[in-house]
Parts: structure tokens; C-alpha cells; sequence
């Protein structure tokens, strides 16, 4: 059994119907039979962009820190906080806690041209011997150590 990591956007085409929800099961279904990874920076994403999704439907945002401001006053939706709960235990997917050390993430980041969060699931895979990842960043081509998955 070979270890994958499922990348944010996999998550929420499955949380969210979009012209990419297919294509994200299909390739969830054609990976099931390994172990499946994902880590804390892409929860994090997934709270974040889900709930401002969530709160952009009912059109509650009003600026740039309405999110902050709605987080503050109603918290996360629930539906939301479930959900992903709920989509990560059905998959059986383990959720890794980097250990990165920030110099090692400044140079990988500068040197693969990746962006913050990409260079931390970057070296998380690295750190774990896991050499594929399931996504739509095409970001992680550039990433000598893994086989990218889209």
C-alpha cells in the first residue's frame, strides 16, 4: 500500500459542487486502495476557504475582513465543521502535523518558486516518504520529489 496525500482543492471539489467535483472523485476512487495523507496546513485552507464559501452563498461577506469578523461573532458553521470532519474520517485520511524547520522552508520556497503553504505540504511529503499527491496546483510539478496526480 503506498502512501498519498489529497491536497486542498481535492476537499473542496468533494464539499462543494463545482465543475471539478467529478474529477476529484474519480481520482480519489482510483487511489483508494492506499493510505491516505493530508496535513494541518491543508485543514487549515479547507476551514478557511469553506467557510468563506459558506458565508459568500448567504452573502454575509462585506470586505476583506467580514470572514474575521463573522468567525468572531458566529463561529464556524457547523455544517462546514462537520463536513470535513465527516469527508476525512470516510476516507481514512490521517492528518500529519508538520515538522518543518523554517529555514529549510524559506529555501525550498525560494528555490521551487512555491508559495508558503505549497512549500510546508511540499516538505511534509518529503518528511514522510510520500511521493504522490492527488491535486489540481500544477505548483507542485516543480517539486523534484513528487508525482502529481490531476
Amino acid at each position: 500500500m503506498n502512501q498519498v496525500f489529497i491536497d486542498t482543492n481535492i476537499f473542496y471539489n468533494i464539499l462543494f459542487e463545482t465543475s471539478l467535483t467529478s474529477k476529484a472523485r474519480k481520482l480519489l476512487e482510483e487511489y483508494e486502495e492506499n493510505k491516505f495523507h493530508t496535513s494541518l496546513t491543508v485543514v487549515n485552507e479547507l476551514l478557511y476557504i469553506s467557510a468563506r464559501k459558506y458565508y459568500q452563498t448567504l452573502r454575509e461577506l462585506r470586505g476583506p475582513y467580514s470572514l474575521r469578523k463573522l468567525i468572531t461573532s458566529k463561529g464556524y458553521p457547523e455544517l462546514i465543521v462537520n463536513g470535513i470532519r465527516k469527508l476525512l474520517e470516510d476516507l481514512e485520511v490521517e492528518v500529519l502535523v508538520e515538522d518543518v524547520e523554517y529555514q529549510d522552508m524559506i529555501e525550498t520556497a525560494s528555490q521551487l518558486k512555491l508559495l508558503p503553504s505549497d512549500t510546508i505540504i511540499a516538505l511534509t511529503c518529503k518528511h514522510n516518504d510520500i511521493d504522490t499527491i492527488i491535486t489540481f496546483d500544477e505548483d507542485f510539478k516543480r517539486v523534484p520529489w513528487l508525482k502529481v496526480v490531476s
